[in-house]
């Protein structure tokens, strides 16, 4: 009587030690997938409060040196200017040529680099693109823009947000 109370003993002792096991792995598993959840939540509000616009003001001429801003139109914050892409579409002697610019802090850029030339109406956090606030951008391309050709500069945010202008030169 003795051993089948030890052994019986022991059956449930192994079965109350698997169930918590297992209700933790569980309860990792809820926690992981918790924490995606909310991720995803914050990088959707980030994606529906950013809203980019882009212009080229005035036409570039053929020359390789140009400018075109950047307003932000909605409720985001952009600041993380390393991380945009500007990818920029020209003719030039019979050619297309599709190239991505790099940031640079410093002003006039260099070929393959952008940088911003000036902030308008950047009163509320100095340095950072809020709702309303317009930077121009100078940017440097490698080759010579054609006459009578299209220029299309387009912009996108660290989180994917997409704009673009395009131009006749």
């Amino acid at each position: 009587m003795g051993l089948s109370n030890a052994l019986s003993g022991g059956i449930i002792l192994f079965g109350i030690t698997y169930v918590i096991f297992t209700f933790m792995g569980i309860t990792d598993t809820a926690a992981s997938f918790s924490d995606v959840s909310s991720q995803t939540s914050d990088l959707e509000s980030k994606l529906i409060k950013t809203s980019i616009s882009v212009s080229i003001e005035s036409s570039p001429g053929t020359d390789t040196t140009f400018n075109f801003d950047i307003t932000n139109s909605n409720l985001e914050k952009l600041w993380d200017f390393e991380n945009f892409d500007v990818i920029i579409t020209y003719d030039s002697s019979g050619n297309t040529h599709t190239v991505t610019q790099t940031f640079d802090t410093a002003c006039p850029p260099v070929s393959g680099e952008w940088c911003i030339a000036s902030w308008t109406d950047d009163v509320i956090d100095p340095q950072i693109l809020n709702n309303g606030e317009i930077i121009t951008i100078t940017t440097e391309i490698a080759n010579s823009l054609q006459s009578s050709t299209t220029l299309i500069v387009i912009v996108s945010t660290p989180n994917g947000v997409v704009a673009s202008a395009t131009r006749t030169v």
